[in-house]
């Protein structure tokens, strides 16, 4: 099967929402900072580079990593 993680996802997706798994959005977001540190180059509304734009990459970088500790501590100790 060529696309397995995805479609992995998308059900793993469907049980976050329906059994309401705080922890699971921190793992997601996680692993796809990791996935974009890895292939310098991030997918948001378009494909943004390292190499063509690295300030907006970084910003970008930041900002999901603020989302995946926001995440994981909102599941530690919720507001």
């Amino acid at each position: 099967m060529k696309h397995w993680k995805t479609l992995l996802a998308l059900i793993l997706m469907g049980f976050a929402i329906y059994f309401n798994w705080g922890w699971f959005w921190a793992v997601f977001i996680f692993l796809g900072l990791l996935n974009t540190l890895k292939n310098k180059t991030i997918h948001f509304v378009e494909e943004v580079s390292r190499e063509e734009s690295p300030i907006l990459y970084w910003i970008m970088i930041f900002i999901w990593t603020l989302l995946a500790i926001y995440s994981i501590l909102n599941y530690m100790y919720p507001f």
